[in-house]
């Protein structure tokens, strides 16, 4: 498989002076922002070994060369700031919603609880009144047995 000149093979990371892999990294500076880089982890302050490879090409254009398309990338940014604005409202719309709707169940898993009980309570009563009601029926054929017997007397 032939490379182009501006191509790299990325697939294994760099192994760099501190014997480590190093990360895949990608820049967010405003002079090479998006660009990926190899480097060591650990800061040259801090006793790193300062390695470090860039990844992909050097960019021909630079945005700061062409301020009509500056400040378009600007106003496009601007413009997706507002959109992160509006995607941060709807996230605590959403979770405003959430929360109202959490509070609903939680009311409703009550009033639930509360329907039960009062079910039971019912069932209870419908079951004491049907022993009742068994009983003035025993009651009544005992009287009417009675009654037979002593008539046919």
């Amino acid at each position: 498989m032939r490379m182009s000149k501006n191509s790299i093979n990325i697939e294994v990371p760099d192994l760099y002076y501190c014997s480590e892999f190093c990360p895949l990294r990608t820049s967010r500076t405003p002079s090479n922002p998006g660009r990926r880089f190899f480097g060591c982890k650990v800061p040259k302050e801090n006793g790193g070994c300062g390695y470090f490879r860039w990844i992909d090409p050097e960019p021909s254009i630079f945005v700061h060369q062409y301020p009509k398309v500056e400040s378009s990338l600007m106003i496009k940014c601007k413009g997706g700031e507002n959109s992160c604005d509006r995607l941060k409202q709807k996230l605590k719309d959403v979770e405003q919603e959430r929360d109202t709707l959490c509070e609903k169940l939680k009311d409703s898993e009550e009033k639930l609880i509360s329907l039960r009980q009062k079910l039971k309570k019912v069932k209870l009563e419908r079951e004491c009144a049907m022993l009742k009601l068994n009983r003035l029926v025993l009651l009544l054929l005992i009287v009417l047995t009675i009654k037979w017997f002593f008539n046919m007397v």
